[in-house]
């Protein structure tokens, strides 16, 4: 676990600019939600749109997106592939998002013969230190 003033990064997960995190499981699938950081930014989570089971993902295309009070956040799909199973507690506990940020996965998606090149452009190992500290001096200004 990286900890970075009160954000906490799991070292092992991948990490987008848009703030997903990004897990490959152990089946071959994989996880993706919202990190600490992302959470703590937009706030209290209100409503949760994620697509249904079967859907195909484009990587770098929407794929549904969060609301808070503040605002609306549109999450873009990490890794090609097919939606195999949606976290439908968070249609009716969307504040879990809040709560627990790497345990309320958003999707979880069988990827294509294209994960490792799309996992190579995300944020990972030695690139982690550097972009925590990067986003979060500059995303908490002010605050």
């Amino acid at each position: 676990m990286m900890k970075y003033k009160e954000y906490d990064f799991p070292d092992d997960l991948y990490y987008t600019d848009r703030h997903l995190w990004v897990k490959k499981e152990s089946d071959g699938t994989i996880t993706i939600g919202f990190n600490d950081l992302a959470q703590k930014l937009i706030g209290k989570v209100m409503f949760v749109r994620l697509p249904k089971k079967g859907a195909v993902l484009e990587a770098g295309k929407e794929f549904g997106t969060v609301e808070s009070v503040k605002w609306v956040e549109r999450l873009k799909a990490p890794v090609s592939g097919v939606v195999k199973d949606v976290n439908a507690s968070l249609r009716t506990n969307p504040k879990l998002v809040n709560q627990e940020p790497y345990n309320a996965w958003f999707i979880k998606v069988e990827p294509t013969e294209k994960l490792e090149e799309e996992l190579s452009k995300l944020i990972h190992g030695e690139k982690l230190v550097e972009w925590i500290k990067k986003e979060v001096e500059e995303k908490t200004k002010g605050k």
